[in-house]
């Protein structure tokens, strides 16, 4: 995939939330098309070993593409640590020394009543989803502006994002935070030659969301209003990170790229 412009031949990718799910589905892409390395952050309680197999299989390189982990729970890691345990850590892991491309995808939806809503519950959704991706964003960022990296930044983003949701107040705020989030840096850092990018799913066949499309009601009803006319599945992730990390999105930052089958448009 060396001579295609959806090449990553030679990217070293720190991901989060990739041993599964949507995160699995775009580093699959990003494997399809020749990256080097993906460095894995993943839970304590969560093994990689099935997803380094899938990344392998698909990976030009095969059992070449260097998958790495470091161990740590986003929901557990304190702002203030995240450069000495994961910064630090994936620049050491890198074979290159560098980290080009960044996928910010782990992430929790909690559901409670605005005025209800557990204090810690709060505090951790924020946790997961705002803070530890705005604070490993500026510090992989700052590391690609100090070794002139071509830097390429992917937020998953949402259709909360957008629209205000139901019982999801700490993640309306985060989502929305983030695509405000991607637009400043896009004004900061694209002309210092770092794309920043968010991709908003709608609604995805994942374990988190079974019982959802399986309800005979709700189910049948958010199916009948996707224009596309089914859930989209994680691999339907794999062309637009592919895109977003590659020199083919060259020209576009600071843009949230629906991947929703249509929703929005419905």
């Amino acid at each position: 995939m060396s001579n295609s412009i959806f090449s990553t031949q030679g990217k070293v990718v720190l991901a989060t939330g990739a041993t599964s799910g949507i995160g699995l589905g775009m580093c699959k892409g990003l494997a399809e098309f020749g990256c080097q390395q993906l460095i894995l952050i993943h839970r304590p309680s969560t093994s990689p070993a099935e997803a380094t197999a899938e990344l392998k299989k698909i990976s030009p390189l095969g059992d070449k593409l260097v998958v790495s982990y470091i161990q740590a729970d986003v929901a557990e890691v304190n702002v203030e640590d995240i450069e000495e345990k994961i910064v630090k850590p994936a620049l050491e892991l890198s074979v290159t020394g560098k980290i080009d491309v960044l996928i910010n995808n782990a992430g929790v939806n909690l559901r409670y009543t605005a005025e209800d809503f557990p204090e810690d519950q709060f505090q951790k959704v924020l946790q997961i989803d705002l803070l530890f991706p705005s604070k490993l964003t500026r510090l992989v960022g700052k590391h690609m502006l100090e070794n002139n990296v071509r830097g390429k930044i992917i937020f998953t983003l949402s259709l909360i994002s957008f629209q205000g949701g139901i019982l999801s107040a700490p993640y309306a705020i985060s989502k929305s935070g983030l695509k405000g989030f991607v637009q400043a840096l896009s004004n900061e850092w694209s002309s210092k030659g770092i794309n920043v990018n968010g991709i908003a799913p709608g609604y995805i066949e994942t374990k988190l969301v079974k019982s959802l499309k399986e309800d005979p009601v709700r189910g049948r009803q958010i199916t009948e209003r996707i224009p596309i006319g089914r859930w989209g599945t994680p691999e339907d992730f794999r062309g637009p990170a592919a895109f977003l990390a590659s020199s083919a999105s060259d020209y576009v930052t600071g843009e949230t790229l629906l991947v929703d089958g249509g929703w929005m448009a419905r």
